[in-house]
């Protein structure tokens, strides 16, 4: 048989590799997600990619990490909402992620107890770091023997790894709040003594901890003794209506979500949001809810329900009104809003965030400042953007290195050939004159950093003033009417002209057959105690007659109607004329000089009305 010649392939003969593709990112609705995770047949390991729809750039890049894992494991990504809820819902406890983060998931019978914690992005997170763990949790996983649980896997030397210990009850009391925007309450365990705390993300994700928490309160949750942390999920509380919490005609407190021009959305707690047309913030029809409310701030608005629904209002309603108190979201916590309570702070914009109003240059940076915080350092030349200096300050420590190899590799070489060190000389003097360049770059930083802080506290206060006006501003506009024409020659006749008046207007439709005005008359001081007040004042006044002619419970509740007593002793006797009490009860709060109401309730039934007085006076 003849010898045949190799025939050597050409490079027509090989066929062609095809293009890599893509790994893809997959996208399933949250209830269907955890079917998947939890079910008997996954064979691979899934990273679960969550973001928030104001996260922007902040956000784990899905694409990229689905490449890293190509063949390891599937990446799925959901927003931060419904669908991560009905993760939640459908996974073992303990097993949810939310907000802007990731969570791997390997599998294995025993996949919810291996399955590691969450990784959340926060203001400062390394997102390339970030998603490198990710990826060697997922590598890790996906390494260890077929068959073999992740709780056993081998450790250093062979010897298998002790199991994760199990989440155990613990109670303890709140020692006190740490981190930023007070996101981690410090907790002192009750039986051993150690320290524990609690994450925000677990509760309420975007809503501080003293908001919910208050310092001495006893809390119980699920301890995790390796990570120190205290699981009290099963603590919180939220209302599933307003008219548990409200009756008809109470004021309440409320959190300003947003304000356009026509109307303005608040928050009477977390997924209780509720419009309030422009219409219900002020009677000039020429104004803006923008230009009445801020968001983040907390205001009063009166509950009233028309046909079951709910509707808030801020017309005829000051801040000084009582108002009642805002319910806990954790059982045995403080009202989650306070009015005292400062709020501004927590809605400052993250570093790096253009401020509102300046221009946007090149790369989405802001035209003339230095590093997005308008602060422009005081060098010479031009200013750089902070993109520019963090690239500064990168080149300036790859040179450093590069210099410092190159001068350790001329020194070897030095020792070997007798050579002087001449060259390695001018090496190290380029090290150090490096060096003073990197911290010349760190002081010009720090310098920004402070100017930042400094302009930090400067919005805050200008804020503070902002507010301030609005809120006058705002109680100007609620004003429905300016004090009537006297319509009647007869001032008794004009006094119950406008107690009717302002009768039908507060009392709602649905309300006024169960509240009717009572039976009531005028003592010879009340009219001329009213005459002298102004409009403002006059109103209130009204007001709280009819909270009390009508018998409104609620209303009439917040006033804290009490004795007139004879002194100021405690068990002194209440003042009496012959069989009729003097009462008195709140028109203000919170003011110099609050008014208060002074009237005899009869014996034979009915109300006399005394007179409108300051706090101080104390004698009918």
């Amino acid at each position: 048989m003849p010898s045949q010649r190799k025939r050597h392939k050409t490079s027509s003969d090989v066929a062609p590799e095809p293009p890599a593709r893509p790994a893809p990112v997959h996208h399933l609705p949250g209830a269907a997600l955890a079917r998947y995770l939890a079910s008997d047949t996954r064979t691979v390991g899934a990273v679960v990619v969550t973001y928030t729809g104001d996260s922007g750039s902040r956000r784990i890049d899905a694409a990229a990490l689905a490449r890293l894992l190509d063949g390891v494991a599937d990446v799925y990504e959901l927003e931060n909402g419904i669908e991560t809820r009905r993760l939640q819902e459908g996974l073992p406890d303990g097993l949810e992620i939310y907000g802007t983060g990731a969570r791997f998931y390997p599998t294995g019978p025993d996949w919810p107890q291996a399955t590691p914690g969450p990784r959340l992005v926060h203001r400062f997170t390394n997102l390339a770091r970030l998603t490198e763990d990710l990826a060697a949790e997922a590598r890790g996983s996906h390494d260890r023997p077929a068959g073999l649980p992740s709780s056993r896997v081998s450790g250093a030397r062979g010897q298998p790894a002790a199991p994760k210990p199990a989440a155990t009850t613990a109670t303890g009391t709140v020692d006190g709040f740490a981190g930023e925007d007070n996101s981690r309450a410090l907790v002192t365990l009750a039986a051993t003594g150690g320290r524990a705390t609690i994450r925000a993300e677990d509760l309420l994700p975007g809503v501080p901890l003293d908001w919910l928490l208050t310092r001495g309160q006893q809390v119980t949750g699920l301890l995790d003794a390796d990570a120190h942390t205290l699981d009290i999920h099963a603590l919180l509380q939220r209302p599933g209506s307003p008219v548990t919490v409200y009756r008809p005609g109470d004021v309440a407190l409320a959190r300003v979500k947003s304000a356009r021009a026509s109307y303005a959305v608040v928050t009477l707690w977390p997924d209780a949001d509720f419009r309030i047309g422009i219409g219900s913030i002020s009677s000039n029809g020429l104004d803006a809810a923008e230009d009445l409310l801020t968001e983040g701030e907390v205001v009063r608005v009166r509950v009233l329900y028309e046909n079951g629904a709910v509707m808030l209002s801020m017309l005829d309603v000051d801040d000084d009104d009582p108002h009642v108190p805002a319910p806990a979201l954790v059982a045995g916590g403080p009202p989650w809003l306070d009015p005292d309570r400062p709020y501004a702070s927590i809605f400052a914009p993250p570093a790096g965030t253009p401020a509102a109003g300046m221009p946007a240059g090149p790369a989405g940076g802001m035209q003339g400042v230095g590093d997005g915080s308008g602060v422009v350092p005081g060098v010479e030349g031009p200013a750089l953007s902070a993109s520019e200096r963090r690239t500064a300050l990168q080149s300036t420590q790859m040179e450093l290195e590069a210099a410092r190899h190159t001068i350790e590799v001329l020194l070897a070489a030095a020792d070997k050939r007798g050579a002087t060190d001449k060259m390695a000389r001018i090496w190290q003097d380029k090290y150090d004159a490096e060096r003073r360049k990197a911290d010349e770059e760190a002081r010009l930083r720090t310098d920004a950093l402070q100017q930042v802080e400094a302009l930090k506290a400067e919005l805050a206060r200008t804020n503070s003033k902002l507010r301030g006006a609005k809120k006058v501003l705002r109680q100007a506009a609620s004003k429905s009417d300016s004090a009537p024409a006297a319509l009647f020659a007869d001032p008794r006749d004009q006094f119950r002209f406008e107690l009717y008046n302002e009768w039908a207007r507060t009392v709602p439709a649905v309300d006024k057959d169960a509240e009717p005005l009572g039976a009531f008359t005028v003592g010879p001081y009340f009219l001329a105690s009213l005459d002298v007040l102004p409009a403002p004042q006059r109103a209130k006044a009204l007001r709280a007659v009819v909270d009390l002619v009508a018998n409104r419970e609620g209303p009439l509740r917040n006033r804290k109607p009490h004795f007139l007593r004879e002194n100021e002793g405690a068990h002194a006797p209440a003042r009496m004329r012959g069989e009729d009490a003097c009462w008195r009860l709140y028109v203000e709060q919170g003011t110099a000089a609050a008014l208060r109401l002074h009237y005899w309730k009869l014996k034979s039934g009915g109300f006399e009305l005394h007179e409108v007085v300051p706090h101080d006076d104390v004698k009918p």
